[in-house]
């Protein structure tokens, strides 16, 4: 078995565990064990900034200066969780700076007269963002900086010939938290024409569909659950667990 097999069995490995692997292994092996309905309500799309949110992979410094025995620095886990002394494993993926320092308090709180936690972001784990559907190489895909959604198909390999390239999909999280949707149009910047360049954010999903979308919010309802498992709408959804 050669360096590029074993490259692609420890990737596949490695989403699967996350419910990757059928977002991966493209629509004709999702068709064959699509998962139940998970009813999605999307909000409109907006480039507005969001808050700094943590990933699986990033580091943070804890400090609590009534109790420094609890201070420390830690690691968000795969399954976008850090363990922490007394109160376990907290739920820190797709959580904001203040929003965490709050959760973090209040569990500290049965346990110190008087709470107080300050978090810190660290080094950042994994820019990346994830791309599927019909293109040569789907998977994670590293950010170089900017990026947008014609490089991130480029750099996952290029489409295939089945490509509806015209009509690419892009779903982000929302500053609620709720997911964001929107169709871009990909083959006119390739044959030298005009088209809106989206900026894309980490942990951003990119679909090449293989049929034409014909009304983007109809679609993405009624086929959500053909492009995206169970295990991926968690972890878009992480924080409203």
């Amino acid at each position: 078995m050669d360096a590029a097999m074993l490259s692609k069995r420890a990737l596949m490995l490695g989403l699967t565990g996350l419910g990757l692997s059928a977002l991966m292994a493209g629509p004709a092996a999702q068709a064959a064990r699509a998962p139940e309905a998970t009813p999605i309500r999307f909000s409109q799309w907006t480039d507005e900034d969001p808050p700094y949110l943590f990933y699986p992979a990033d580091k943070l410094e804890i400090q609590v200066p009534g109790a420094p025995e609890l201070s420390r620095t830690t690691q968000v886990g795969q399954d976008g969780r850090i363990t922490l002394p007394l109160v376990g494993q907290v739920m820190a993926a797709y959580k904001s700076v203040p929003d965490l320092q709050t959760e973090i308090t209040e569990l500290y709180r049965p346990y110190l007269r008087h709470p107080e936690v300050t978090v810190f972001p660290g080094d950042t784990g994994n820019t990346r963002v994830l791309v599927g559907g019909e293109v040569r190489n789907p998977g994670w895909v590293e950010m170089p900086g900017d990026f947008d959604a014609l490089s991130a198909a480029l750099a996952a390999g290029g489409f295939t010939n089945a490509a509806k390239s015209q009509q690419v999909l892009i779903l982000r999280r929302g500053l609620d938290g709720t997911i964001m949707q929107r169709l871009i149009d990909l083959r006119s910047p390739l044959n030298g024409k005009a088209s809106v360049a989206v900026a894309l954010r980490r942990h951003d999903i990119v679909f090449v569909p293989k049929t034409r979308i014909a009304k983007a919010g109809v679609w993405v309802e009624q086929n959500i659950n053909n492009i995206i498992p169970a295990g991926i709408m968690n972890w878009l959804l992480y924080s409203q667990n």
